[in-house]
């Protein structure tokens, strides 16, 4: 079955995390990853990250699959030639560097739109290629806590602390994938490329949803709520038999199916529950009168994930248990959604990695391929650019270029 993107040839510099998972996303769908890696350092840091075993990481076979791996040396004249050369008939161009690397190497956007005035640069960074830190090595770590999205993390009694996993890169990289294909589509009408800049710094500032609105609009500084919200009450996660549950009450009409489905009816016409606004100026318990929390946290506790379901769901009042990672993978929802998958990795061997989350309706919603071993598409990129045997030889010689042998080793 042909792939949305078939056709599309990318020529990706990311490195790490940063980028790799929306080119990631870009190679599900069809599209040809070509991975430029650094002969001389091993390749994409993700190679020898952890989680990792003997093989090789997980972490890498994650958001590298269905790439291409090809070793050049960018920081040599005969290796920025090859490197444009392969940018003539390439789509896309993407990379993951501060501002300047790129240029500094004779392969930035104005040299590549001389060779192809339709060329997509595209580049997605921690702080961006414009500003005083862009030619900072920012992170996922830098963006969250730039972003103001460290402060309003955690619980109120607690410090400020980063998502749990690496949030920035993967929400920026979702907006990378979505701004390469609005590109491409752009470029199907007016035949021109153009330069895209991504920023996960930018990306988690655009999360902070009604924490811009407070302070903007109020003056107000947002305080950690841990799991709840003030906006809306109940809105967060209790303690039951057997692990976590969480739900969410936002209207009127569903706090009063609450409370009759879990038998707590007094509660409806009670003038300190009566609307979100008064649940949350009494959902905690303080100067020693109980909060509705610990109201609702006292029933729940002796209900089970399940129990509580059964009675909240037919309501259609949001709620759900609280898993664990590995109880996430054996979870029948995501299991029926096609989000867990199990591929056979060339380095690492079979393991078990999310699923593609974009549905779209005729389209084969299966990860491609397995990530590449390194260099392992150098020999075959380089015949496909009209290179013969000999002049591949000659480059691997004078180490401009490194590619797989015969025997999984490499040739450099």
């Amino acid at each position: 079955m042909a792939k949305i993107l078939d056709g599309i040839t990318i020529i990706d510099f990311t490195q790490g995390h940063t980028g790799s998972y929306g080119t990631m996303l870009l190679a599900d769908f069809g599209a040809q990853v070509i991975k430029i890696e650094d002969p001389k350092t091993g390749g994409d840091v993700l190679r020898s990250s952890f989680p990792k075993n003997e093989k090789g990481s997980a972490y890498h076979a994650y958001m590298n699959r269905g790439k291409k791996s090809v070793c050049i040396d960018r920081e040599t004249r005969q290796g920025q030639a090859l490197i444009m050369k392969l940018m003539e008939k390439a789509d896309v161009v993407c990379d993951a560097f501060p501002a300047g690397e790129m240029e500094r190497c004779s392969i930035g956007y104005s040299q590549a739109a001389k060779v192809n005035p339709r060329i997509i640069y595209a580049s997605h960074t921690g702080f961006g290629k414009t500003g005083p830190l862009s030619g900072t090595a920012g992170c996922d770590l830098t963006s969250e806590a730039l972003s103001g999205l460290m402060q309003v993390t955690g619980f109120p009694d607690g410090e400020p602390v980063a998502h749990g996993s690496r949030m920035a890169d993967q929400f920026g990289g979702v907006y990378y994938a979505a701004a390469i294909v609005m590109a491409l589509m752009a470029r199907d009408r007016t035949g021109e490329g153009q330069q895209i800049d991504i920023a996960s710094a930018d990306c988690m500032f655009t999360a902070l949803e009604d924490c811009l609105s407070e302070a903007s609009l109020m003056g107000v500084t947002f305080h950690r709520e841990g799991n709840g919200s003030r906006s809306i009450a109940p809105y967060d996660t209790f303690e039951v038999k057997d692990g976590i549950f969480s739900t969410a009450v936002s209207t009127n009409a569903q706090w009063k199916k609450f409370c009759q489905v879990m038998d707590m009816e007094e509660l409806i016409d009670e003038p300190k529950y009566c609307d979100n606004e008064a649940r949350g100026e009494n959902y905690y318990t303080e100067n020693g009168k109980i909060g509705l929390r610990d109201i609702i946290a006292d029933k729940f506790k002796d209900m089970t994930r399940q129990e509580i379901a059964d009675l909240l769901a037919p309501q259609n009042i949001p709620s759900g248990p609280g898993f664990t990672v590995q109880d996430a993978f054996e979870n029948e929802q995501l299991g029926v959604r096609n989000m867990v998958l199990e591929i056979h990795d060339k380095t690492v061997g079979n393991i078990k990695m999310p699923g593609v989350p974009i549905k779209i309706s005729g389209v084969d919603d299966t990860a491609i391929a397995s990530a590449p071993r390194l260099g392992e598409d150098t020999e075959k990129i380089m015949k496909d650019m009209g290179y013969d045997e000999a002049e591949i030889d000659q480059l691997v010689k004078e180490d401009i270029i490194m590619r797989e042998r015969r025997d999984g080793q490499w040739d450099h």
